[in-house]
Order: C-alpha cells, then structure tokens, then sequence
C-alpha cells in the first residue's frame, strides 16, 4: 500500500530528488525508521514487512517536502483483511493527529493511504463504537464549509505538457502566481469576511494548446447567520475586478469563459477532482542501456525523459483518460538483455472523482496497443512486442487472432529467492541500495540467476529477479546473504508453480548448491518461497524425455533470428500450447513439461522437446499416442484452434539425471569460456588496476560492448555474456593485458563447445582479430583461449627471450667472478714464490744451482 504525507520543517533541495545523494539515503533511512517503529504498534503489525521511500517531491510552500513511500505486508489468511480507513485511523492517533512523526512536523491535510484521505469525524460516522463515544462526550459542531468552483481560460499562456504535471516547476509557480491573483479579489468581494481560499486543481489545454484553461475549488465558511452564497453576485463582482474578463494581472481573458458553480456543502470530505495514478511499463529495443540512463538528474537520463513524455502524453490525451490524465514521470530507465535493451517505468496520473468513470486498465492497454502499432512503435523508438504493462496487466501475445476460446490473461505472481554467497565477504556498501558495490552486485547476481531460471521449467513464464537487500551471515561478516523477489506470469497453460521442483532444478544447475558463476555458494542456504531440502546422497528420480517433430502449415515464419519478435512470439504461443494440451491430456499427471528448441523457415517446422516422470506405463507410443488425441479432430490435426498441422514423430531421448550429487546435464560443454588478449592503442595505466575508478569502468565497459560481437555469431543462442576480469601491464610494450570471462549456457543434448571453435569464431568476428568495437585495436596474436592458441605468442616468446636475457646477465656475473677469482690465484701464487725466496738460501755450483738444506737422502 501507498503512503503519502508532507513534512513542513524539512525544506526541499534538489539532493532530494537524487536517488543516489547521500542526502536521500540518509533521509530515506531515518524515515523508513519512523514508519516502521509506527505500523508495528498498529493492527497490521503481525503481517507488516516494511517501508520504503520512493521519491521526495516540492510541496506548495517552498520550506515544505512530500514523502512518497511504499509498505508491504503479508496477505495472510488468518490476518484480517487491510482496512485501509482503520490504518488512516491509527496512523493519525500515533502522529498526534497528523502533526509529528519522529523528529519531523507534518501537515495535517497531507496524509494518505494508498491515494485515500479519511477525515476523523467520517470515521466516526462509520464505526459504530466511535459514534457511542462521541454521543457520551458531546463536542463542538462541526464549522461547515461551503465550496465553488471557478472556471476560466487565459489567452497568453500557452499550453505546455509541463502543465499538466502537477509535480512540475511550471505547474507549481502558475498555480502558485494565479492564487496570489485571485485572493485578493475574491477577499474584496461580498463573500470576503467568510472567504478561506483557492486552489487550482488542474490546467487544460484549450484551441490546440494557445490557451490554457483553469480549474479552481474555492473555500468559504457557510455559517447560518450569513446571508446566502449567490454565484450570480460572486459572478458579476469578478466581471468588474476584472475589466470585463478580460485582466487578471499581467494574464488575458476570454471575455466569456468565467464560470462560477456552487458545490453542495458537506461536512465529510472537500470535493474535488482526487489524483490516482498508474504505472506504465515498457521495453525499446533500438535504445542501448548505458550508465548514464541510470543515473537519475544525468543530462541523458533527463533528455529521454522529455522524448518519452513527449510520446507518452498525447497517446494517453487521445485514450479514453484523456480529459482526466494529468501527465506522466519516468521513474527509472533499466537494463534488459545485457543492456541491449532498455526497460522505461513510468508514473502517470489521472484525476479519479465520482463523476470520472472506473480506471479499465485492460481498455486502457488495447488503447495503447492500436496507437504502437501492436505495440512495435513509439515515435523513433521500437518496443518490445511483449512489453506493456499496465499496472502489471499484460496480455498474451497471440500469434492467430483467429481463436475459438480466448485465455484468460495471465497475472504476474511472485516467489522469493535466497541463498548464501561464501567467497563475498559482507560490507557497509552493501547495505545501501544507492552505493556503487550495492548496483554492481545486483548485475553480477542477475546475470547468473536469470539464465537459470530461462533453463527451468517455470522458463517460458519467467519474467525478471529483483534482489532486495544483502545480509551479513558469519560471525565476522565473512559471507554474505542474497534476498530477492523473483516474478513469473501465472497462466493456466503452465501449471501450478511447483517450489519443490523448480528448487530442485536450480540445486541442479548449481552443482548441488555449490557454484554460482564465480561464486561460490553455501550448500544448505538455498531457498525456494522459504522451503529448502537438506543434501541428498541418493540419485535423485531421473526425467524420461521425448524429442517431438510436426509441421505447421496455416502460418508462416519470415525471420529465423531466435532474438527478433517474431521468432519469440512464435515460440511463446507454440510452447503454451503444448504444454497445455499434455496438461489437458491423461499423462497430465506424469507431464512435466515442453519447450520448444527450433523453429525452421517458411511452414514453421517445429522441433520440441517434453519430459514426464519416469513411469512404466510411459513410453514413446503412449506420448506420441496423447500428441495425436489432443490435436486430432474432424478436419485434421489442430494444435489449439490455431495451428494446422502436417505430420508429426516422437523419438525417445537419454534419460535426463536430475540429482544433487551428479553435474546438471545442462553443462555438457563450458559454461565459462576464459579469455586473454592485448589492446594495442590502450596504453596501461596503474588506475586500470583501481575497479572504481573512471578510467577502469569506461574501458571495461567498451570491453564488454565489444565482445557483445557474440550475439551476432554461430553462438548467439547460448551467448549470456562477458565480463572483464581484469587490466594488466604487457612487458615491454605499452599495451593493455585484458582478462576476462565469456558465460555461455550450452543445451543439453547439443555438441559440447570447444575451444578450438571458439577462437575461430572470435577470429573471424574481429576481422582476423585486429578490431574489437569501434575503439580498441588487437595485438592479432594475443588471442588465448582457456589457454590454447595455435601461434607461438608474444608471451611465449617473451618468456623465453626474458630467460635468455637473465642467462646472458648470470653468464657475465659468473665471467667477472670467474676472472676476479683468476687475478686473486695469480697474485697469492706471486706472493709465495716471493715468500720462498727469502727463506731458502741458494748456492751456485760447479754444477748449477743447489739447496744446501734440502736432505737429498
């Protein structure tokens, strides 16, 4: 539920309005604090989870602050059903009236759940014990207020898309310098002394947006003492003060647009036009993701704003909201597929009162559906098929609009998600959503989780994970905890979702609990919707798998791409109804599921793979033999109302081992491909080294941009993605050493990817590896492949001329130690003959020179 109040000792800054501030996250905090200590002392505070804030906004006095925050609850049986005027209730006697929360002072008229705003004495008037109480304590009656409208168009002020956001500067100064106008005048007239005040409520676009037309409620007290409201003298007092109509300030008048209405006084509620709003979700697939997108305030983020509101607003004008929609604001713009895509969520009001008929989102969403083109196009932008919701309402995209039954559309539905990462050690940076660490472990943690459940049997309904928060686990805060909130579309086509299986399947694909991409995970932390299953030593039940063919021959495939929507639209609709006629069929209960491996061109050829539990009474004969009683009727075989078909076989697959002490079978090949190369016109710099630093993060980002150059390959199938691991020095040369990580998700039954192939695929991608991207030039030999590369690299070589330049250093030590040593022996043995001279005396003979000492004996 929503909740909505004004604090009036908190001035706004435009830090409030940035997300990523520490401004923001420190006042976020302080309130989320608040609000929780508050609902946990109301009735809601056994199923009560939490708040949190979603934007702070300008109110009408500039000292001021809107709180915009969402809190959520467990919808538990047992629990009594939120009763949103009983909450409003609470809420106000626990903030004094609506006068206190915590630190802060709040305005009295600002608090609202879930875009309601009840009155103390309305709940008097409906709940019996407060009526009781009231009756023994008698209090002063109530002052009545008696109210009007005041209606009129000014011709110099022409009409902006701004205008109709009440939340925008140009809203807030007009609506702010037409009150200064028209108080006074209202205060010199007959109503003066009982006058309380205007406020223009909405601005309308009038003579194609020359003009803007202004709606105002105006208040006064209706005591019965004073004489009677007369509209006609209110009208004509106006018409003087202003020149006929025709002045008001430095504003112009049509002379004949001054309306004055008397609504009925009431003493339960001001009336008046109530804003609601929706949310409107899509995806544009001609508009790559970058950094700057997320970033709110980015002059990127700001200028696609206004492009969108510039396409949003006149389809929703032309809907059948158009006189009550107000305006729209983009909240978020978020990655999808790699940052190929981009995902746009937006915030659109609409002025909901008794005379406005029901909000119908599903007329609604038809209505934007007509004016994209079947949801293809928004101005320069294409969208995703599949991709508008409305208030989370989607319809199915239907390839035949011919259809005898229609599905019931499907409901997103939810399950958490969390497990226990050993090898991350637990920081401060993880706890705040804001922080850089926080936003990159998301997308690190996506990017693993998203493929799995794209392999699971819940793949063809999955829609997204969203992690919530990071927990410290471990007495040192050595691990960390992963909390997320996983969706998927609840179609009757699918099944009931199964935890136990899809946990079963993840444990798989997990390596028993064990391996998350390079993480590594605790074994026992895994958890499917709070269950989880303790470590089993026993093969686990094996799945018995049927390879089925058939040819589809009323409806043709143009474009084989896998990625484009037409090719995933056919498989969508072809996979829900397989999977629903082996539901419908008398396997229904040893079923488990199909999906669809291949479409081929032109009469779509379908191959597809369903699997059951392994039974005895299941066999290639009782599967094909269901195929043909589900799609059998009198003018042949029919798959739905929708697809005629020509021929169809079934062939028996290996058994599919599905146990926790065996490797998932969906790892035939390598999962991570590991990479090494060298940019040559990227000279190395010790801050490539320095993850948070700008240089590291441009260079890694073009880095993965280009290895992208997958998605256009052979390999574009199975490619999730790559990610640089690191930057290093080359010696001797001013290039950049990069290290990084390909994530491929290998089919099953498919050749195991082998490294061989892989270099060759990337050497014929980058122009015999030369170019990567636009930017970066290769060092065309670099290239090494979990190692392997068919050319002695420079690496080799460097490593053995580095081996002989420290052998001709150690030769030359050893030849200068060497001659040392020599000229060291040559003079001691100098030193002795010179010694012996001395000691030994020496005679001359007839006979030469003798020793007469020596013993010649």
């Amino acid at each position: 539920f929503t909740i909505n109040f004004t604090i009036t000792n908190l001035q706004y800054s435009s830090h409030l309005r940035n997300l990523y501030s520490a401004q923001f996250s420190a006042t976020a905090r302080v309130l989320t604090a608040l609000l929780d200590q508050l609902f946990k002392k109301t009735s809601i505070h056994s199923v009560f989870n939490g708040c949190k804030m979603m934007a702070f906004r300008p109110a009408q006095k500039i000292e001021d602050t809107g709180v915009d925050a969402v809190c959520t609850y467990k919808t538990d049986s047992a629990a009594s059903q939120f009763d949103q005027v009983i909450v409003y209730h609470e809420v106000s006697n626990r903030t004094n009236g609506i006068t206190n929360l915590g630190i802060y002072s709040l305005d009295q008229e600002s608090l609202y759940i879930n875009g309601k705003q009840v009155h103390e004495y309305f709940l008097s008037c409906c709940n019996k014990s407060c009526a009781s109480l009231a009756a023994t304590s008698p209090a002063p009656p109530l002052a009545r207020e008696g109210h009007f409208t005041v209606n009129f168009t000014v011709t110099n002020l022409l009409y902006t898309s701004a205008l109709a956001n009440s939340n925008s500067k140009k809203f807030i100064a007009t609506k702010r310098i037409l009150t200064y106008l028209v108080d006074p005048l209202l205060q010199k007239s007959s109503i003066g002394p009982a006058y309380i005040g205007c406020k223009i409520m909405t601005f309308r676009s009038k003579k194609d947006r020359d003009d803007t037309g202004v709606d105002a409620i105006c208040s006064y007290r209706d005591e019965p003492s004073d004489p009677k409201f007369s509209r006609v003298t209110v009208y004509h007092e106006l018409s003087n003060m202003t020149n006929g109509i025709t002045k008001l300030g430095h504003y112009s008048l049509n002379n004949q647009s001054l309306y004055i209405a008397v609504v009925k006084p009431t003493t339960t509620q001001i009336p008046g036009p109530i804003i609601e709003q929706f949310i409107l979700n899509f995806t544009i697939i001609n508009l790559r993701f970058t950094t700057d997108l997320g970033i709110p305030n980015s002059s990127k983020f700001n200028s696609t704003e206004k492009i969108m509101q510039h396409y949003i607003d006149p389809l929703l004008q032309r809907s059948s909201i158009g006189p009550y929609f107000t305006g729209c604001k983009v909240t978020e713009f978020r990655s999808v597929r790699n940052r190929d895509y981009t995902r746009v969520d937006t915030f659109c009001n609409y002025e909901n009162g008794s005379q406005v008929p029901k909000f119908d989102q599903a007329k609604v969403y038809q209505e934007l559906r007509s004016m994209t083109n079947g949801i293809t196009k928004l101005g320069i932008y294409n969208l995703d098929s599949k991709s508008l919701y409305i208030n989370g309402y989607n319809e199915p995209l239907e390839r035949s609009s011919l259809s005898i039954t229609t599905a019931p559309s499907p409901t997103s539905r939810h399950f958490t998600l969390n497990f226990t990462l050993t090898n991350l050690q637990y920081t401060a940076d993880l706890d705040a959503p804001s922080s850089r660490k926080f936003v990159s472990t998301v997308k690190v943690i996506n990017h693993y989780v998203d493929p799995l459940f794209k392999r699971s049997s819940i793949s063809s309904a999955y829609t997204g994970c969203e992690v919530i928060r990071f927990r410290s686990v471990g007495d040192r805060d050595d691990h960390t905890g992963v909390d997320a909130v996983c969706s998927y579309k609840n179609n009757v086509s699918l099944g009931r979702f199964d935890r136990e299986k899809v946990y079963h399947e993840l444990r798989t694909m997990t390596n028993g609990v064990t391996k998350l991409g390079h993480y590594s995970l605790e074994k026992n932390s895994l958890y499917i919707n709070a269950i989880t299953r303790k470590p089993v030593l026993t093969e686990a039940p094996a799945k018995l798998g049927y390879r089925l063919s058939f040819r589809i021959v009323n409806e043709n495939l143009t474009n084989p791409d896998s990625q484009s929507p037409e090719y995933k639209a056919a498989v969508e609709s072809i996979n829900n109804k397989m999977n629903q006629l082996y539901l419908q069929s008398s396997l229904r209960d040893q079923f488990l599921n199909c999906s669809i491996t291949r479409l081929r061109t032109g009469s779509i050829v379908v191959n597809c793979k369903c699997f059951f539990k392994p039974e005895p009474s299941i066999n290639r004969a009782v599967v094909e033999r269901a195929f043909q009683n589900g799609t059998w009727n009198a003018t042949g075989l029919w798959l739905g109302s929708s697809y005629q078909l020509q021929g169809f076989s079934v062939d028996s697959l290996e058994l599919a081992i599905e146990a926790a002490t065996y490797n998932t079978p969906l790892k035939t090949g390598k999962e991570n491909i590991r990479l090494n190369f060298r940019i040559s016109n990227l000279p190395y710099s010790p801050e490539l080294q320095d993850s948070r630093s700008q240089m590291y993060q441009v260079n890694k980002e073009k880095t993965e941009k280009g290895l992208d150059v997958f998605r256009t390959s052979s390999l574009k199938d199975c490619f999730a993605g790559c990610t640089v691991e690191s930057f290093g020095p080359v010696p001797r040369k001013a290039y950049t050493n990069v290290a990084s990580i390909c994530k491929f998700t290998v089919d099953p039954f498919s050749k195991a990817l082998q490294k061989q192939d892989f270099y060759e695929e990337l050497k014929r991608l980058t122009h015999g590896f030369t170019k990567l991207g636009l930017s970066f030039e290769l060092e065309d030999q670099s290239l090494i492949v979990e190692g392997y590369s068919p050319v002695k690299t420079d690496e080799q070589e460097s490593e053995r001329s580095e081996l002989q330049f420290w052998a001709i250093i150690l030769i030359c030590i050893f030849s200068l130690v060497g001659f040392i040593l020599l000229i060291l022996l040559c003079f001691l043995i100098v030193f002795c003959l010179r010694r012996k001279s001395h000691l030994y005396q020496v005679q001359q003979g007839a006979y030469g020179v003798y020793f007469p000492h020596l013993n010649t004996r």
